[in-house]
């Protein structure tokens, strides 16, 4: 990509291949070093979270899965018997998912079936294959916008003749007895808000992606139970490679037919992958010893106070290292989130170009008592969703000048004058797009 500022060209992705060989231990000034030795274009477009790449480097000897020549010769996994469909999930990892979201309390588990597929993506084209009509006709799929920019995108790419893309949810307006799907994004993608979709009529039906539901994101209010919920470990662990996303749903006959979808997609998916999954899963459990709530070696109030208090961020590093040496995961990861949040509300807090659209734009915004930790704090989005005030303007370009590659709003279905930019990236790369943040100018 071209360099701001300079006539150099830089290409980010090697330039982030190379840091990250450095992130390892006390080398994060390599990897700053690395941004900052001449001024590339900060790649914020993408959801990779590296944030937890500081939790597993520093507990990597937690879980090691050994396997053996021997293994995973058969297509087939050890699974539990559903309908006498071959699921392609393991029996571990089927009661690890199930533990896990008992143990949060996000979502209800009995009496559903888990199905697992190469990521949440393609289950999210799983249920789109289940859900739609076999009349003849193509079933709409709508989402409220701004909806998550992949929807559209993998809809169109698809051409499925069973399904097709028919925009916001606020302005479709379905026939009469026509079928519907609605993609409820809750915490959405990309402002963070909490949603329950706009059940437009008894023809449609809802699916719910709940990538964003953990403890790491926004207090934990109660346990969703809903027709489709969708899940994934890489916004839960941070293991995105693994390739790994869950389907919970009620109705039998509807996760037969995802299941085949995966069959007929790729004939299951990985079993080490699986495995690997189970254990990382059951190590998050297991670095809290079977306890939920606050009752055990750390404390948690919230450390949310006046941005002016000096002794706001050193006090919160305490609680960060604290959480991390503790082994406890979801209060570790949330407070990274919530620090990264009081930085980006600091940049941003006297800059009238610009406003931050998330629901945590301010100090003094709506907390809530989180089930899983027992404390009461607010959300801490995945995403800024950052709004230029000048109309007719560009804000993805403006930030680009700027040296920030951000997502423009148009891909989530609103005005160019919105952009998304992530907040997962390592920490060196944060910090350097708050002190960006900070300059910003139109």
């Amino acid at each position: 990509m071209a360099d701001v500022g300079s006539k150099q060209n830089f290409d980010w992705q090697k330039l982030y291949v190379k840091a990250t060989d450095k992130i390892m231990g006390d080398e994060d000034c390599a990897f700053r070093s690395l941004l900052t030795a001449a001024p590339p274009l900060l790649n914020c477009d993408h959801g990779d979270p590296t944030m937890f790449e500081a939790y597993w480097n520093a507990h990597k000897d937690d879980h090691v899965k050994v396997g053996y020549a021997n293994d995973t010769l058969s297509y087939f996994v050890k699974s539990k018997e559903q309908e006498g469909c071959p699921w392609f999930v393991s029996a571990l990892l089927d009661d690890a998912i199930r533990e896990l979201h008992s143990f949060v309390g996000n979502a209800v588990t009995g009496d559903r079936a888990i199905v697992v597929g190469n990521g949440s993506t393609q289950l999210f084209q799983a249920a789109l294959y289940a859900l739609a009509t076999r009349d003849g006709t193509s079933t709409p799929v709508v989402s409220e916008a701004p909806f998550y920019s992949a929807y559209r995108e993998i809809i169109d790419y698809l051409q499925s003749k069973l399904f097709h893309w028919a925009g916001d949810s606020k302005t479709f307006h379905p026939k009469a007895n026509e079928t519907f799907i609605e993609m409820v994004t809750t915490p959405n993608n990309p402002c963070g808000t909490m949603r329950e979709g706009l059940g437009l009529g008894d023809k449609g039906t809802i699916v719910h992606d709940l990538a964003y539901y953990w403890p790491t994101y926004v207090p934990i209010i109660s346990s969703f139970d809903s027709d489709v919920m969708l899940f994934t470990l890489s916004k839960c662990t941070g293991h995105a490679g693994l390739r790994i996303g869950w389907a919970v749903v009620k109705n039998p006959a509807v996760a037969k037919k995802m299941a085949e979808f995966v069959a007929l997609n790729t004939i299951g998916l990985a079993q080490d992958a699986q495995s690997r999954a189970a254990g990382l899963i059951r190590t998050v459990i297991r670095g809290y010893g079977g306890k939920r709530r606050q009752d055990h070696c750390i404390a948690d109030d919230n450390f949310e106070i006046s941005l002016s208090d000096p002794k706001y961020l050193l006090a919160h590093e305490i609680r960060i290292t604290e959480a991390l040496l503790a082994k406890k995961f979801f209060h570790w990861s949330r407070q990274v989130m919530e620090s990264r949040w009081v930085k980006v509300r600091s940049a941003l807090a006297g800059n009238k170009n610009f406003s931050l659209q998330n629901n945590v734009a301010s100090a003094t915004h709506t907390f809530s008592t989180c089930t899983f930790s027992g404390t009461s704090h607010s959300t801490y989005p995945a995403f800024i969703w950052l709004k230029c005030e000048k109309e007719g303007t560009d804000c993805q370009m403006i930030l680009k000048r700027n040296g920030i590659l951000g997502r423009n709003g148009a891909l989530f279905g609103v005005s160019t004058q919105y952009a998304r930019l992530s907040l997962l990236d390592h920490e060196p790369a944060v910090d350097l797009l708050v002190e960006r943040l900070t300059t910003l100018e139109c």
